[in-house]
């Protein structure tokens, strides 16, 4: 009978182990994008064929600010919506955030409802950084939107009024947005904001961050198929900052919600993220998602919105979503239950108070391991391949074999952690140490970061109803509690799985998702005790073979070639003073193109040309000398000199002279800048702020000059004459007599590289006479 018994319970373990498994499945296969649909699909549907036409015509080559392929893009757009049928504008602004300046042209339409209670408006930006097309980056949101206006048109007009927004100046500092949101062309009381952007070149277009009193907005996620969001995503963007143009207008006040795909982040602000690297499922999901949410938002009545913070998540195709003002009581419940459920172990179960304290130290333990592991593989890695060092944002193009290797190394810490310490210590003893800590993150996150609270706090909660539950009816049997204990890990694993896969943001990143990996798996380890394997120390060894298999097969497979191209950094520096001149890379180990433009150079004016190039960058950066081009140095020409009280009101025109780009830098040692204006747009108090380069503390970047050039106006204190540094800064790299053109195995990366820059100081006499 004890047998049969025993038999029963080891299968109840093994059925819990399976259920996990299969929780595991699902949660990773809802996360991947849909097909493609194609081009003849009905004339109401969102077709990735369709608009992977659009991302062909306007990311054929780099489009940043102020290029020729800009303004191109800027054209196809104007035409493909006048096609359309509708009337687009185009709002010419001189924007400023921060220290970044520039001149935008924002694509606007209307696109009119049936009986308008407000406006969903459909963003994306149409610019890119001057090292790569920008596919993904956010030609993939410019074509969704537009194939998605294409969609509407086709069939019955929603309610309300949508939008389209193509915004200019994102990758210059955010700038069309900005300009637009100034602008106060729409009421954030009764517009719902709908963000389309990339931080990679494939996988699911999925919910990064939310606006403010955007709860009424997440019943219309239901209507879209594969909805995947996630409140934590949105309370990481808070504590890392990833800006976007969403968050301009979240900060202004707007409702809405931002997506994003991420997955082939070593494409991103490079010369990789071109249309044949794109993914067209991808643009399917960024697509599916506008159509859908266009229609279903544009159907609610804005009058009528009930406006609040709310926490939400989805799972199995559910959204779930409840007040942020129930979070910190859930998280008290949570910490309550948990005590409960410790006082109910120490009083009646013969736990002790000291094991249960040792085992939260010692927990401390695989966290720690874990974390250092990443670091460790990623540093191990770029010894075995230094060709990583080239890449931005500390990734490889194909990682998912590392990344499988990585997670099965962190749960065999965790495993050895828990067989370690369960020679001295019970199982209750044991994970009644591990549920401590999710008490204490569920009480931290729920006052600090409320979005994230839910994936402590529910596991947390559903674990020791359940303990209680085998407290109570179990009997002093000690199968039951131990399979209770489980019971944590099943919602936990639904809810941190996409915690762990939004979290990677890159090998050298890896810290992060393996922790709460490591959570994940800590929640199971009673299945151990339950299971009994016979063999331990065999599995430990199979399982580290696994991982080391994996990582072996990531570094086998995970090769270059022209899909897969070489990344580096190189741009040309020109002192106009002295007529010397550098070629300067970012790269800590330059590949044999760059390398011979950067064999080393020990002069002083490298450093000053090396901070001109990438102001306030504390990055190590390699030199060689260069032949002088052909380029003209921006120049002041003054306009006006008053006096003013205690001040002197210096007006001066800065020509690029041909430059897409100019800095104007202050030396302050003698003189203070009080106030400012650039082009009549005030600094306000920017003009006081100060930067950290010395002695050039303070200054500005004026992005897509005007051929006239800009007008400046400063207000110093101070006598003699002003010192100004000027920095242009124009696409592309020099045709001096040592350049050769880049191997097509090789492109530039997201780290400064790909420009040429003329610096000049020039004196300023601040005598009005």
């Amino acid at each position: 009978m004890r047998g049969i018994m025993g038999a029963v319970r080891r299968r109840l373990a093994a059925g819990c182990l399976v259920l996990l498994a299969l929780l595991l499945t699902v949660s990773l296969v809802e996360i991947g994008p849909p097909a493609p649909v194609p081009a003849s699909a009905p004339a109401t549907r969102f077709s990735a064929e369709r608009a992977m036409t659009h991302l062909a015509a306007i990311s054929a080559r780099p489009r940043p600010i102020g290029s020729q392929a800009h303004a191109d893009a800027r054209e196809y757009l104007l035409r493909e919506l006048r096609s359309l049928g509708v009337d687009p504008t185009v709002q010419r602004a001189t924007a400023n955030r921060q220290t970044d300046l520039g001149e935008v042209r924002n694509v606007y339409a209307r696109i009119p409802g049936r009986a308008s209670t407000g406006t969903v408006l459909l963003v994306a930006h149409y610019d890119s950084t001057s090292k790569g097309p920008g596919a993904a980056d956010d030609g993939a949101g410019v074509a969704a939107i537009l194939e998605t206006a294409r969609a509407l048109l086709s069939g019955p007009r929603p309610r309300n009024d949508v939008a389209l927004l193509l915004t200019d100046g994102a990758e210059a500092g955010l700038l069309g947005a900005q300009a637009f949101v100034g602008a106060s062309l729409l009421d954030p009381r009764t517009t719902a904001v709908l963000n389309f952007d990339a931080k990679g070149s494939a996988g699911s277009s999925r919910v990064v961050d939310a606006g403010r009193a955007s709860a009424w907005l997440l019943p219309s996620l239901s209507t879209v198929d594969n909805p995947l969001a996630w409140s934590f995503a949105g309370s990481l963007r808070r504590i890392v900052p990833d800006e976007s143009d969403f968050s301009v207008f979240r900060r202004a006040g707007f409702a809405g919600l931002s997506f994003a795909f991420d997955e082939g982040a070593a494409r991103n602000h490079s010369g990789a993220d071109t249309v044949a690297a794109m993914a067209p499922g991808s643009v399917q999901d960024h697509g599916d998602k506008a159509l859908s949410l266009a229609r279903s938002v544009g159907e609610h009545d804005f009058a009528r919105a009930e406006r609040g913070n709310a926490t939400y998540f989805t799972a199995f195709g559910l959204v779930v979503s409840y007040p942020n003002w129930v979070v910190v009581p859930l998280a008290i419940v949570a910490a309550l239950l948990f005590l409960i459920v410790g006082w109910t172990a120490v009083r009646r179960r013969g736990a002790r108070l000291r094991a249960i304290g040792l085992a939260v130290c010692t927990f401390v333990l695989p966290v720690v391991v874990t974390n250092a592991l990443a670091h460790v593989a990623w540093y191990a890695l770029n010894l075995l391949r230094p060709d990583y060092a080239y890449i931005g944002g500390g990734d490889s193009y194909r990682p998912e074999f590392y990344q499988a290797g990585l997670l099965v190394l962190s749960a065999l810490f965790i495993l050895v952690w828990y067989r370690m310490v369960r020679r001295r210590w019970s199982t209750e003893e044991t994970m009644l140490g591990v549920w401590a800590w999710f008490a204490v993150l569920a009480l931290v996150c729920a006052f600090l970061i409320k979005g994230a609270a839910y994936v402590t706090t529910l596991p947390l909660i559903l674990g020791c109803v359940a303990v209680l539950a085998a407290f109570r009816w179990g009997g002093d049997d000690p199968f039951w509690p131990r399979l209770a204990l489980c019971a944590a890990a099943l919602p936990a694993v639904p809810l941190l799985t996409p915690l762990v896969d939004s979290a990677w943001r890159g090998l050298s990143f890896a810290g992060p998702p393996l922790v709460a990996a490591t959570l994940v798996v800590a929640l199971a380890l009673p299945l151990v005790d339950l299971l009994d394997p016979k063999r331990p120390r065999l599995i430990t060894a199979v399982a580290a073979g696994v991982a080391v298999a994996l990582v072996v097969t990531g570094f086998a497979v995970d090769r270059f070639d022209r899909d897969h191209p070489h990344q580096t950094s190189l741009l040309y520096a020109m002192e106009a003073d002295n007529g010397k001149a550098f070629w300067i890379s970012y790269d800590r180990h330059p590949p044999p193109w760059t390398r011979r433009y950067v064999p080393g150079a020990d002069d002083p004016e490298l450093k000053v040309l090396a901070e001109d190039a990438n102001p306030g960058s504390l990055a190590t950066y390699e030199g060689g000398n260069a032949s002088l081009a052909a380029v003209p140095a921006p120049r002041a020409t003054v306009l006006r000199v008053s006096g003013e009280r205690d001040t002197t009101v210096l007006r001066v025109r800065v020509d690029s002279l041909g430059a897409q780009q100019v800095s104007v830098y202050v030396d302050t040692t003698a003189h203070t800048v009080v106030d400012a204006a650039v082009q009549n747009v005030r600094l306000g108090k920017l003009a006081k702020s100060l930067l950290t380069r010395e002695p050039w503390n303070w200054g500005f970047t004026f992005t897509a000059v005007p051929p006239e050039g800009i007008e400046v106006e400063l207000r110093v204190r101070g006598t003699g004459q002003l010192p100004l540094r000027l920095v242009s800064r124009r696409y592309g790299l020099p045709g001096v007599a040592e350049f050769r053109p880049m191997p097509a195995d090789l492109v530039l990366s997201s780290r400064p590289g790909g420009v040429t820059v003329v610096s000049r100081t020039q004196r300023m006499d601040l005598d009005p006479s």
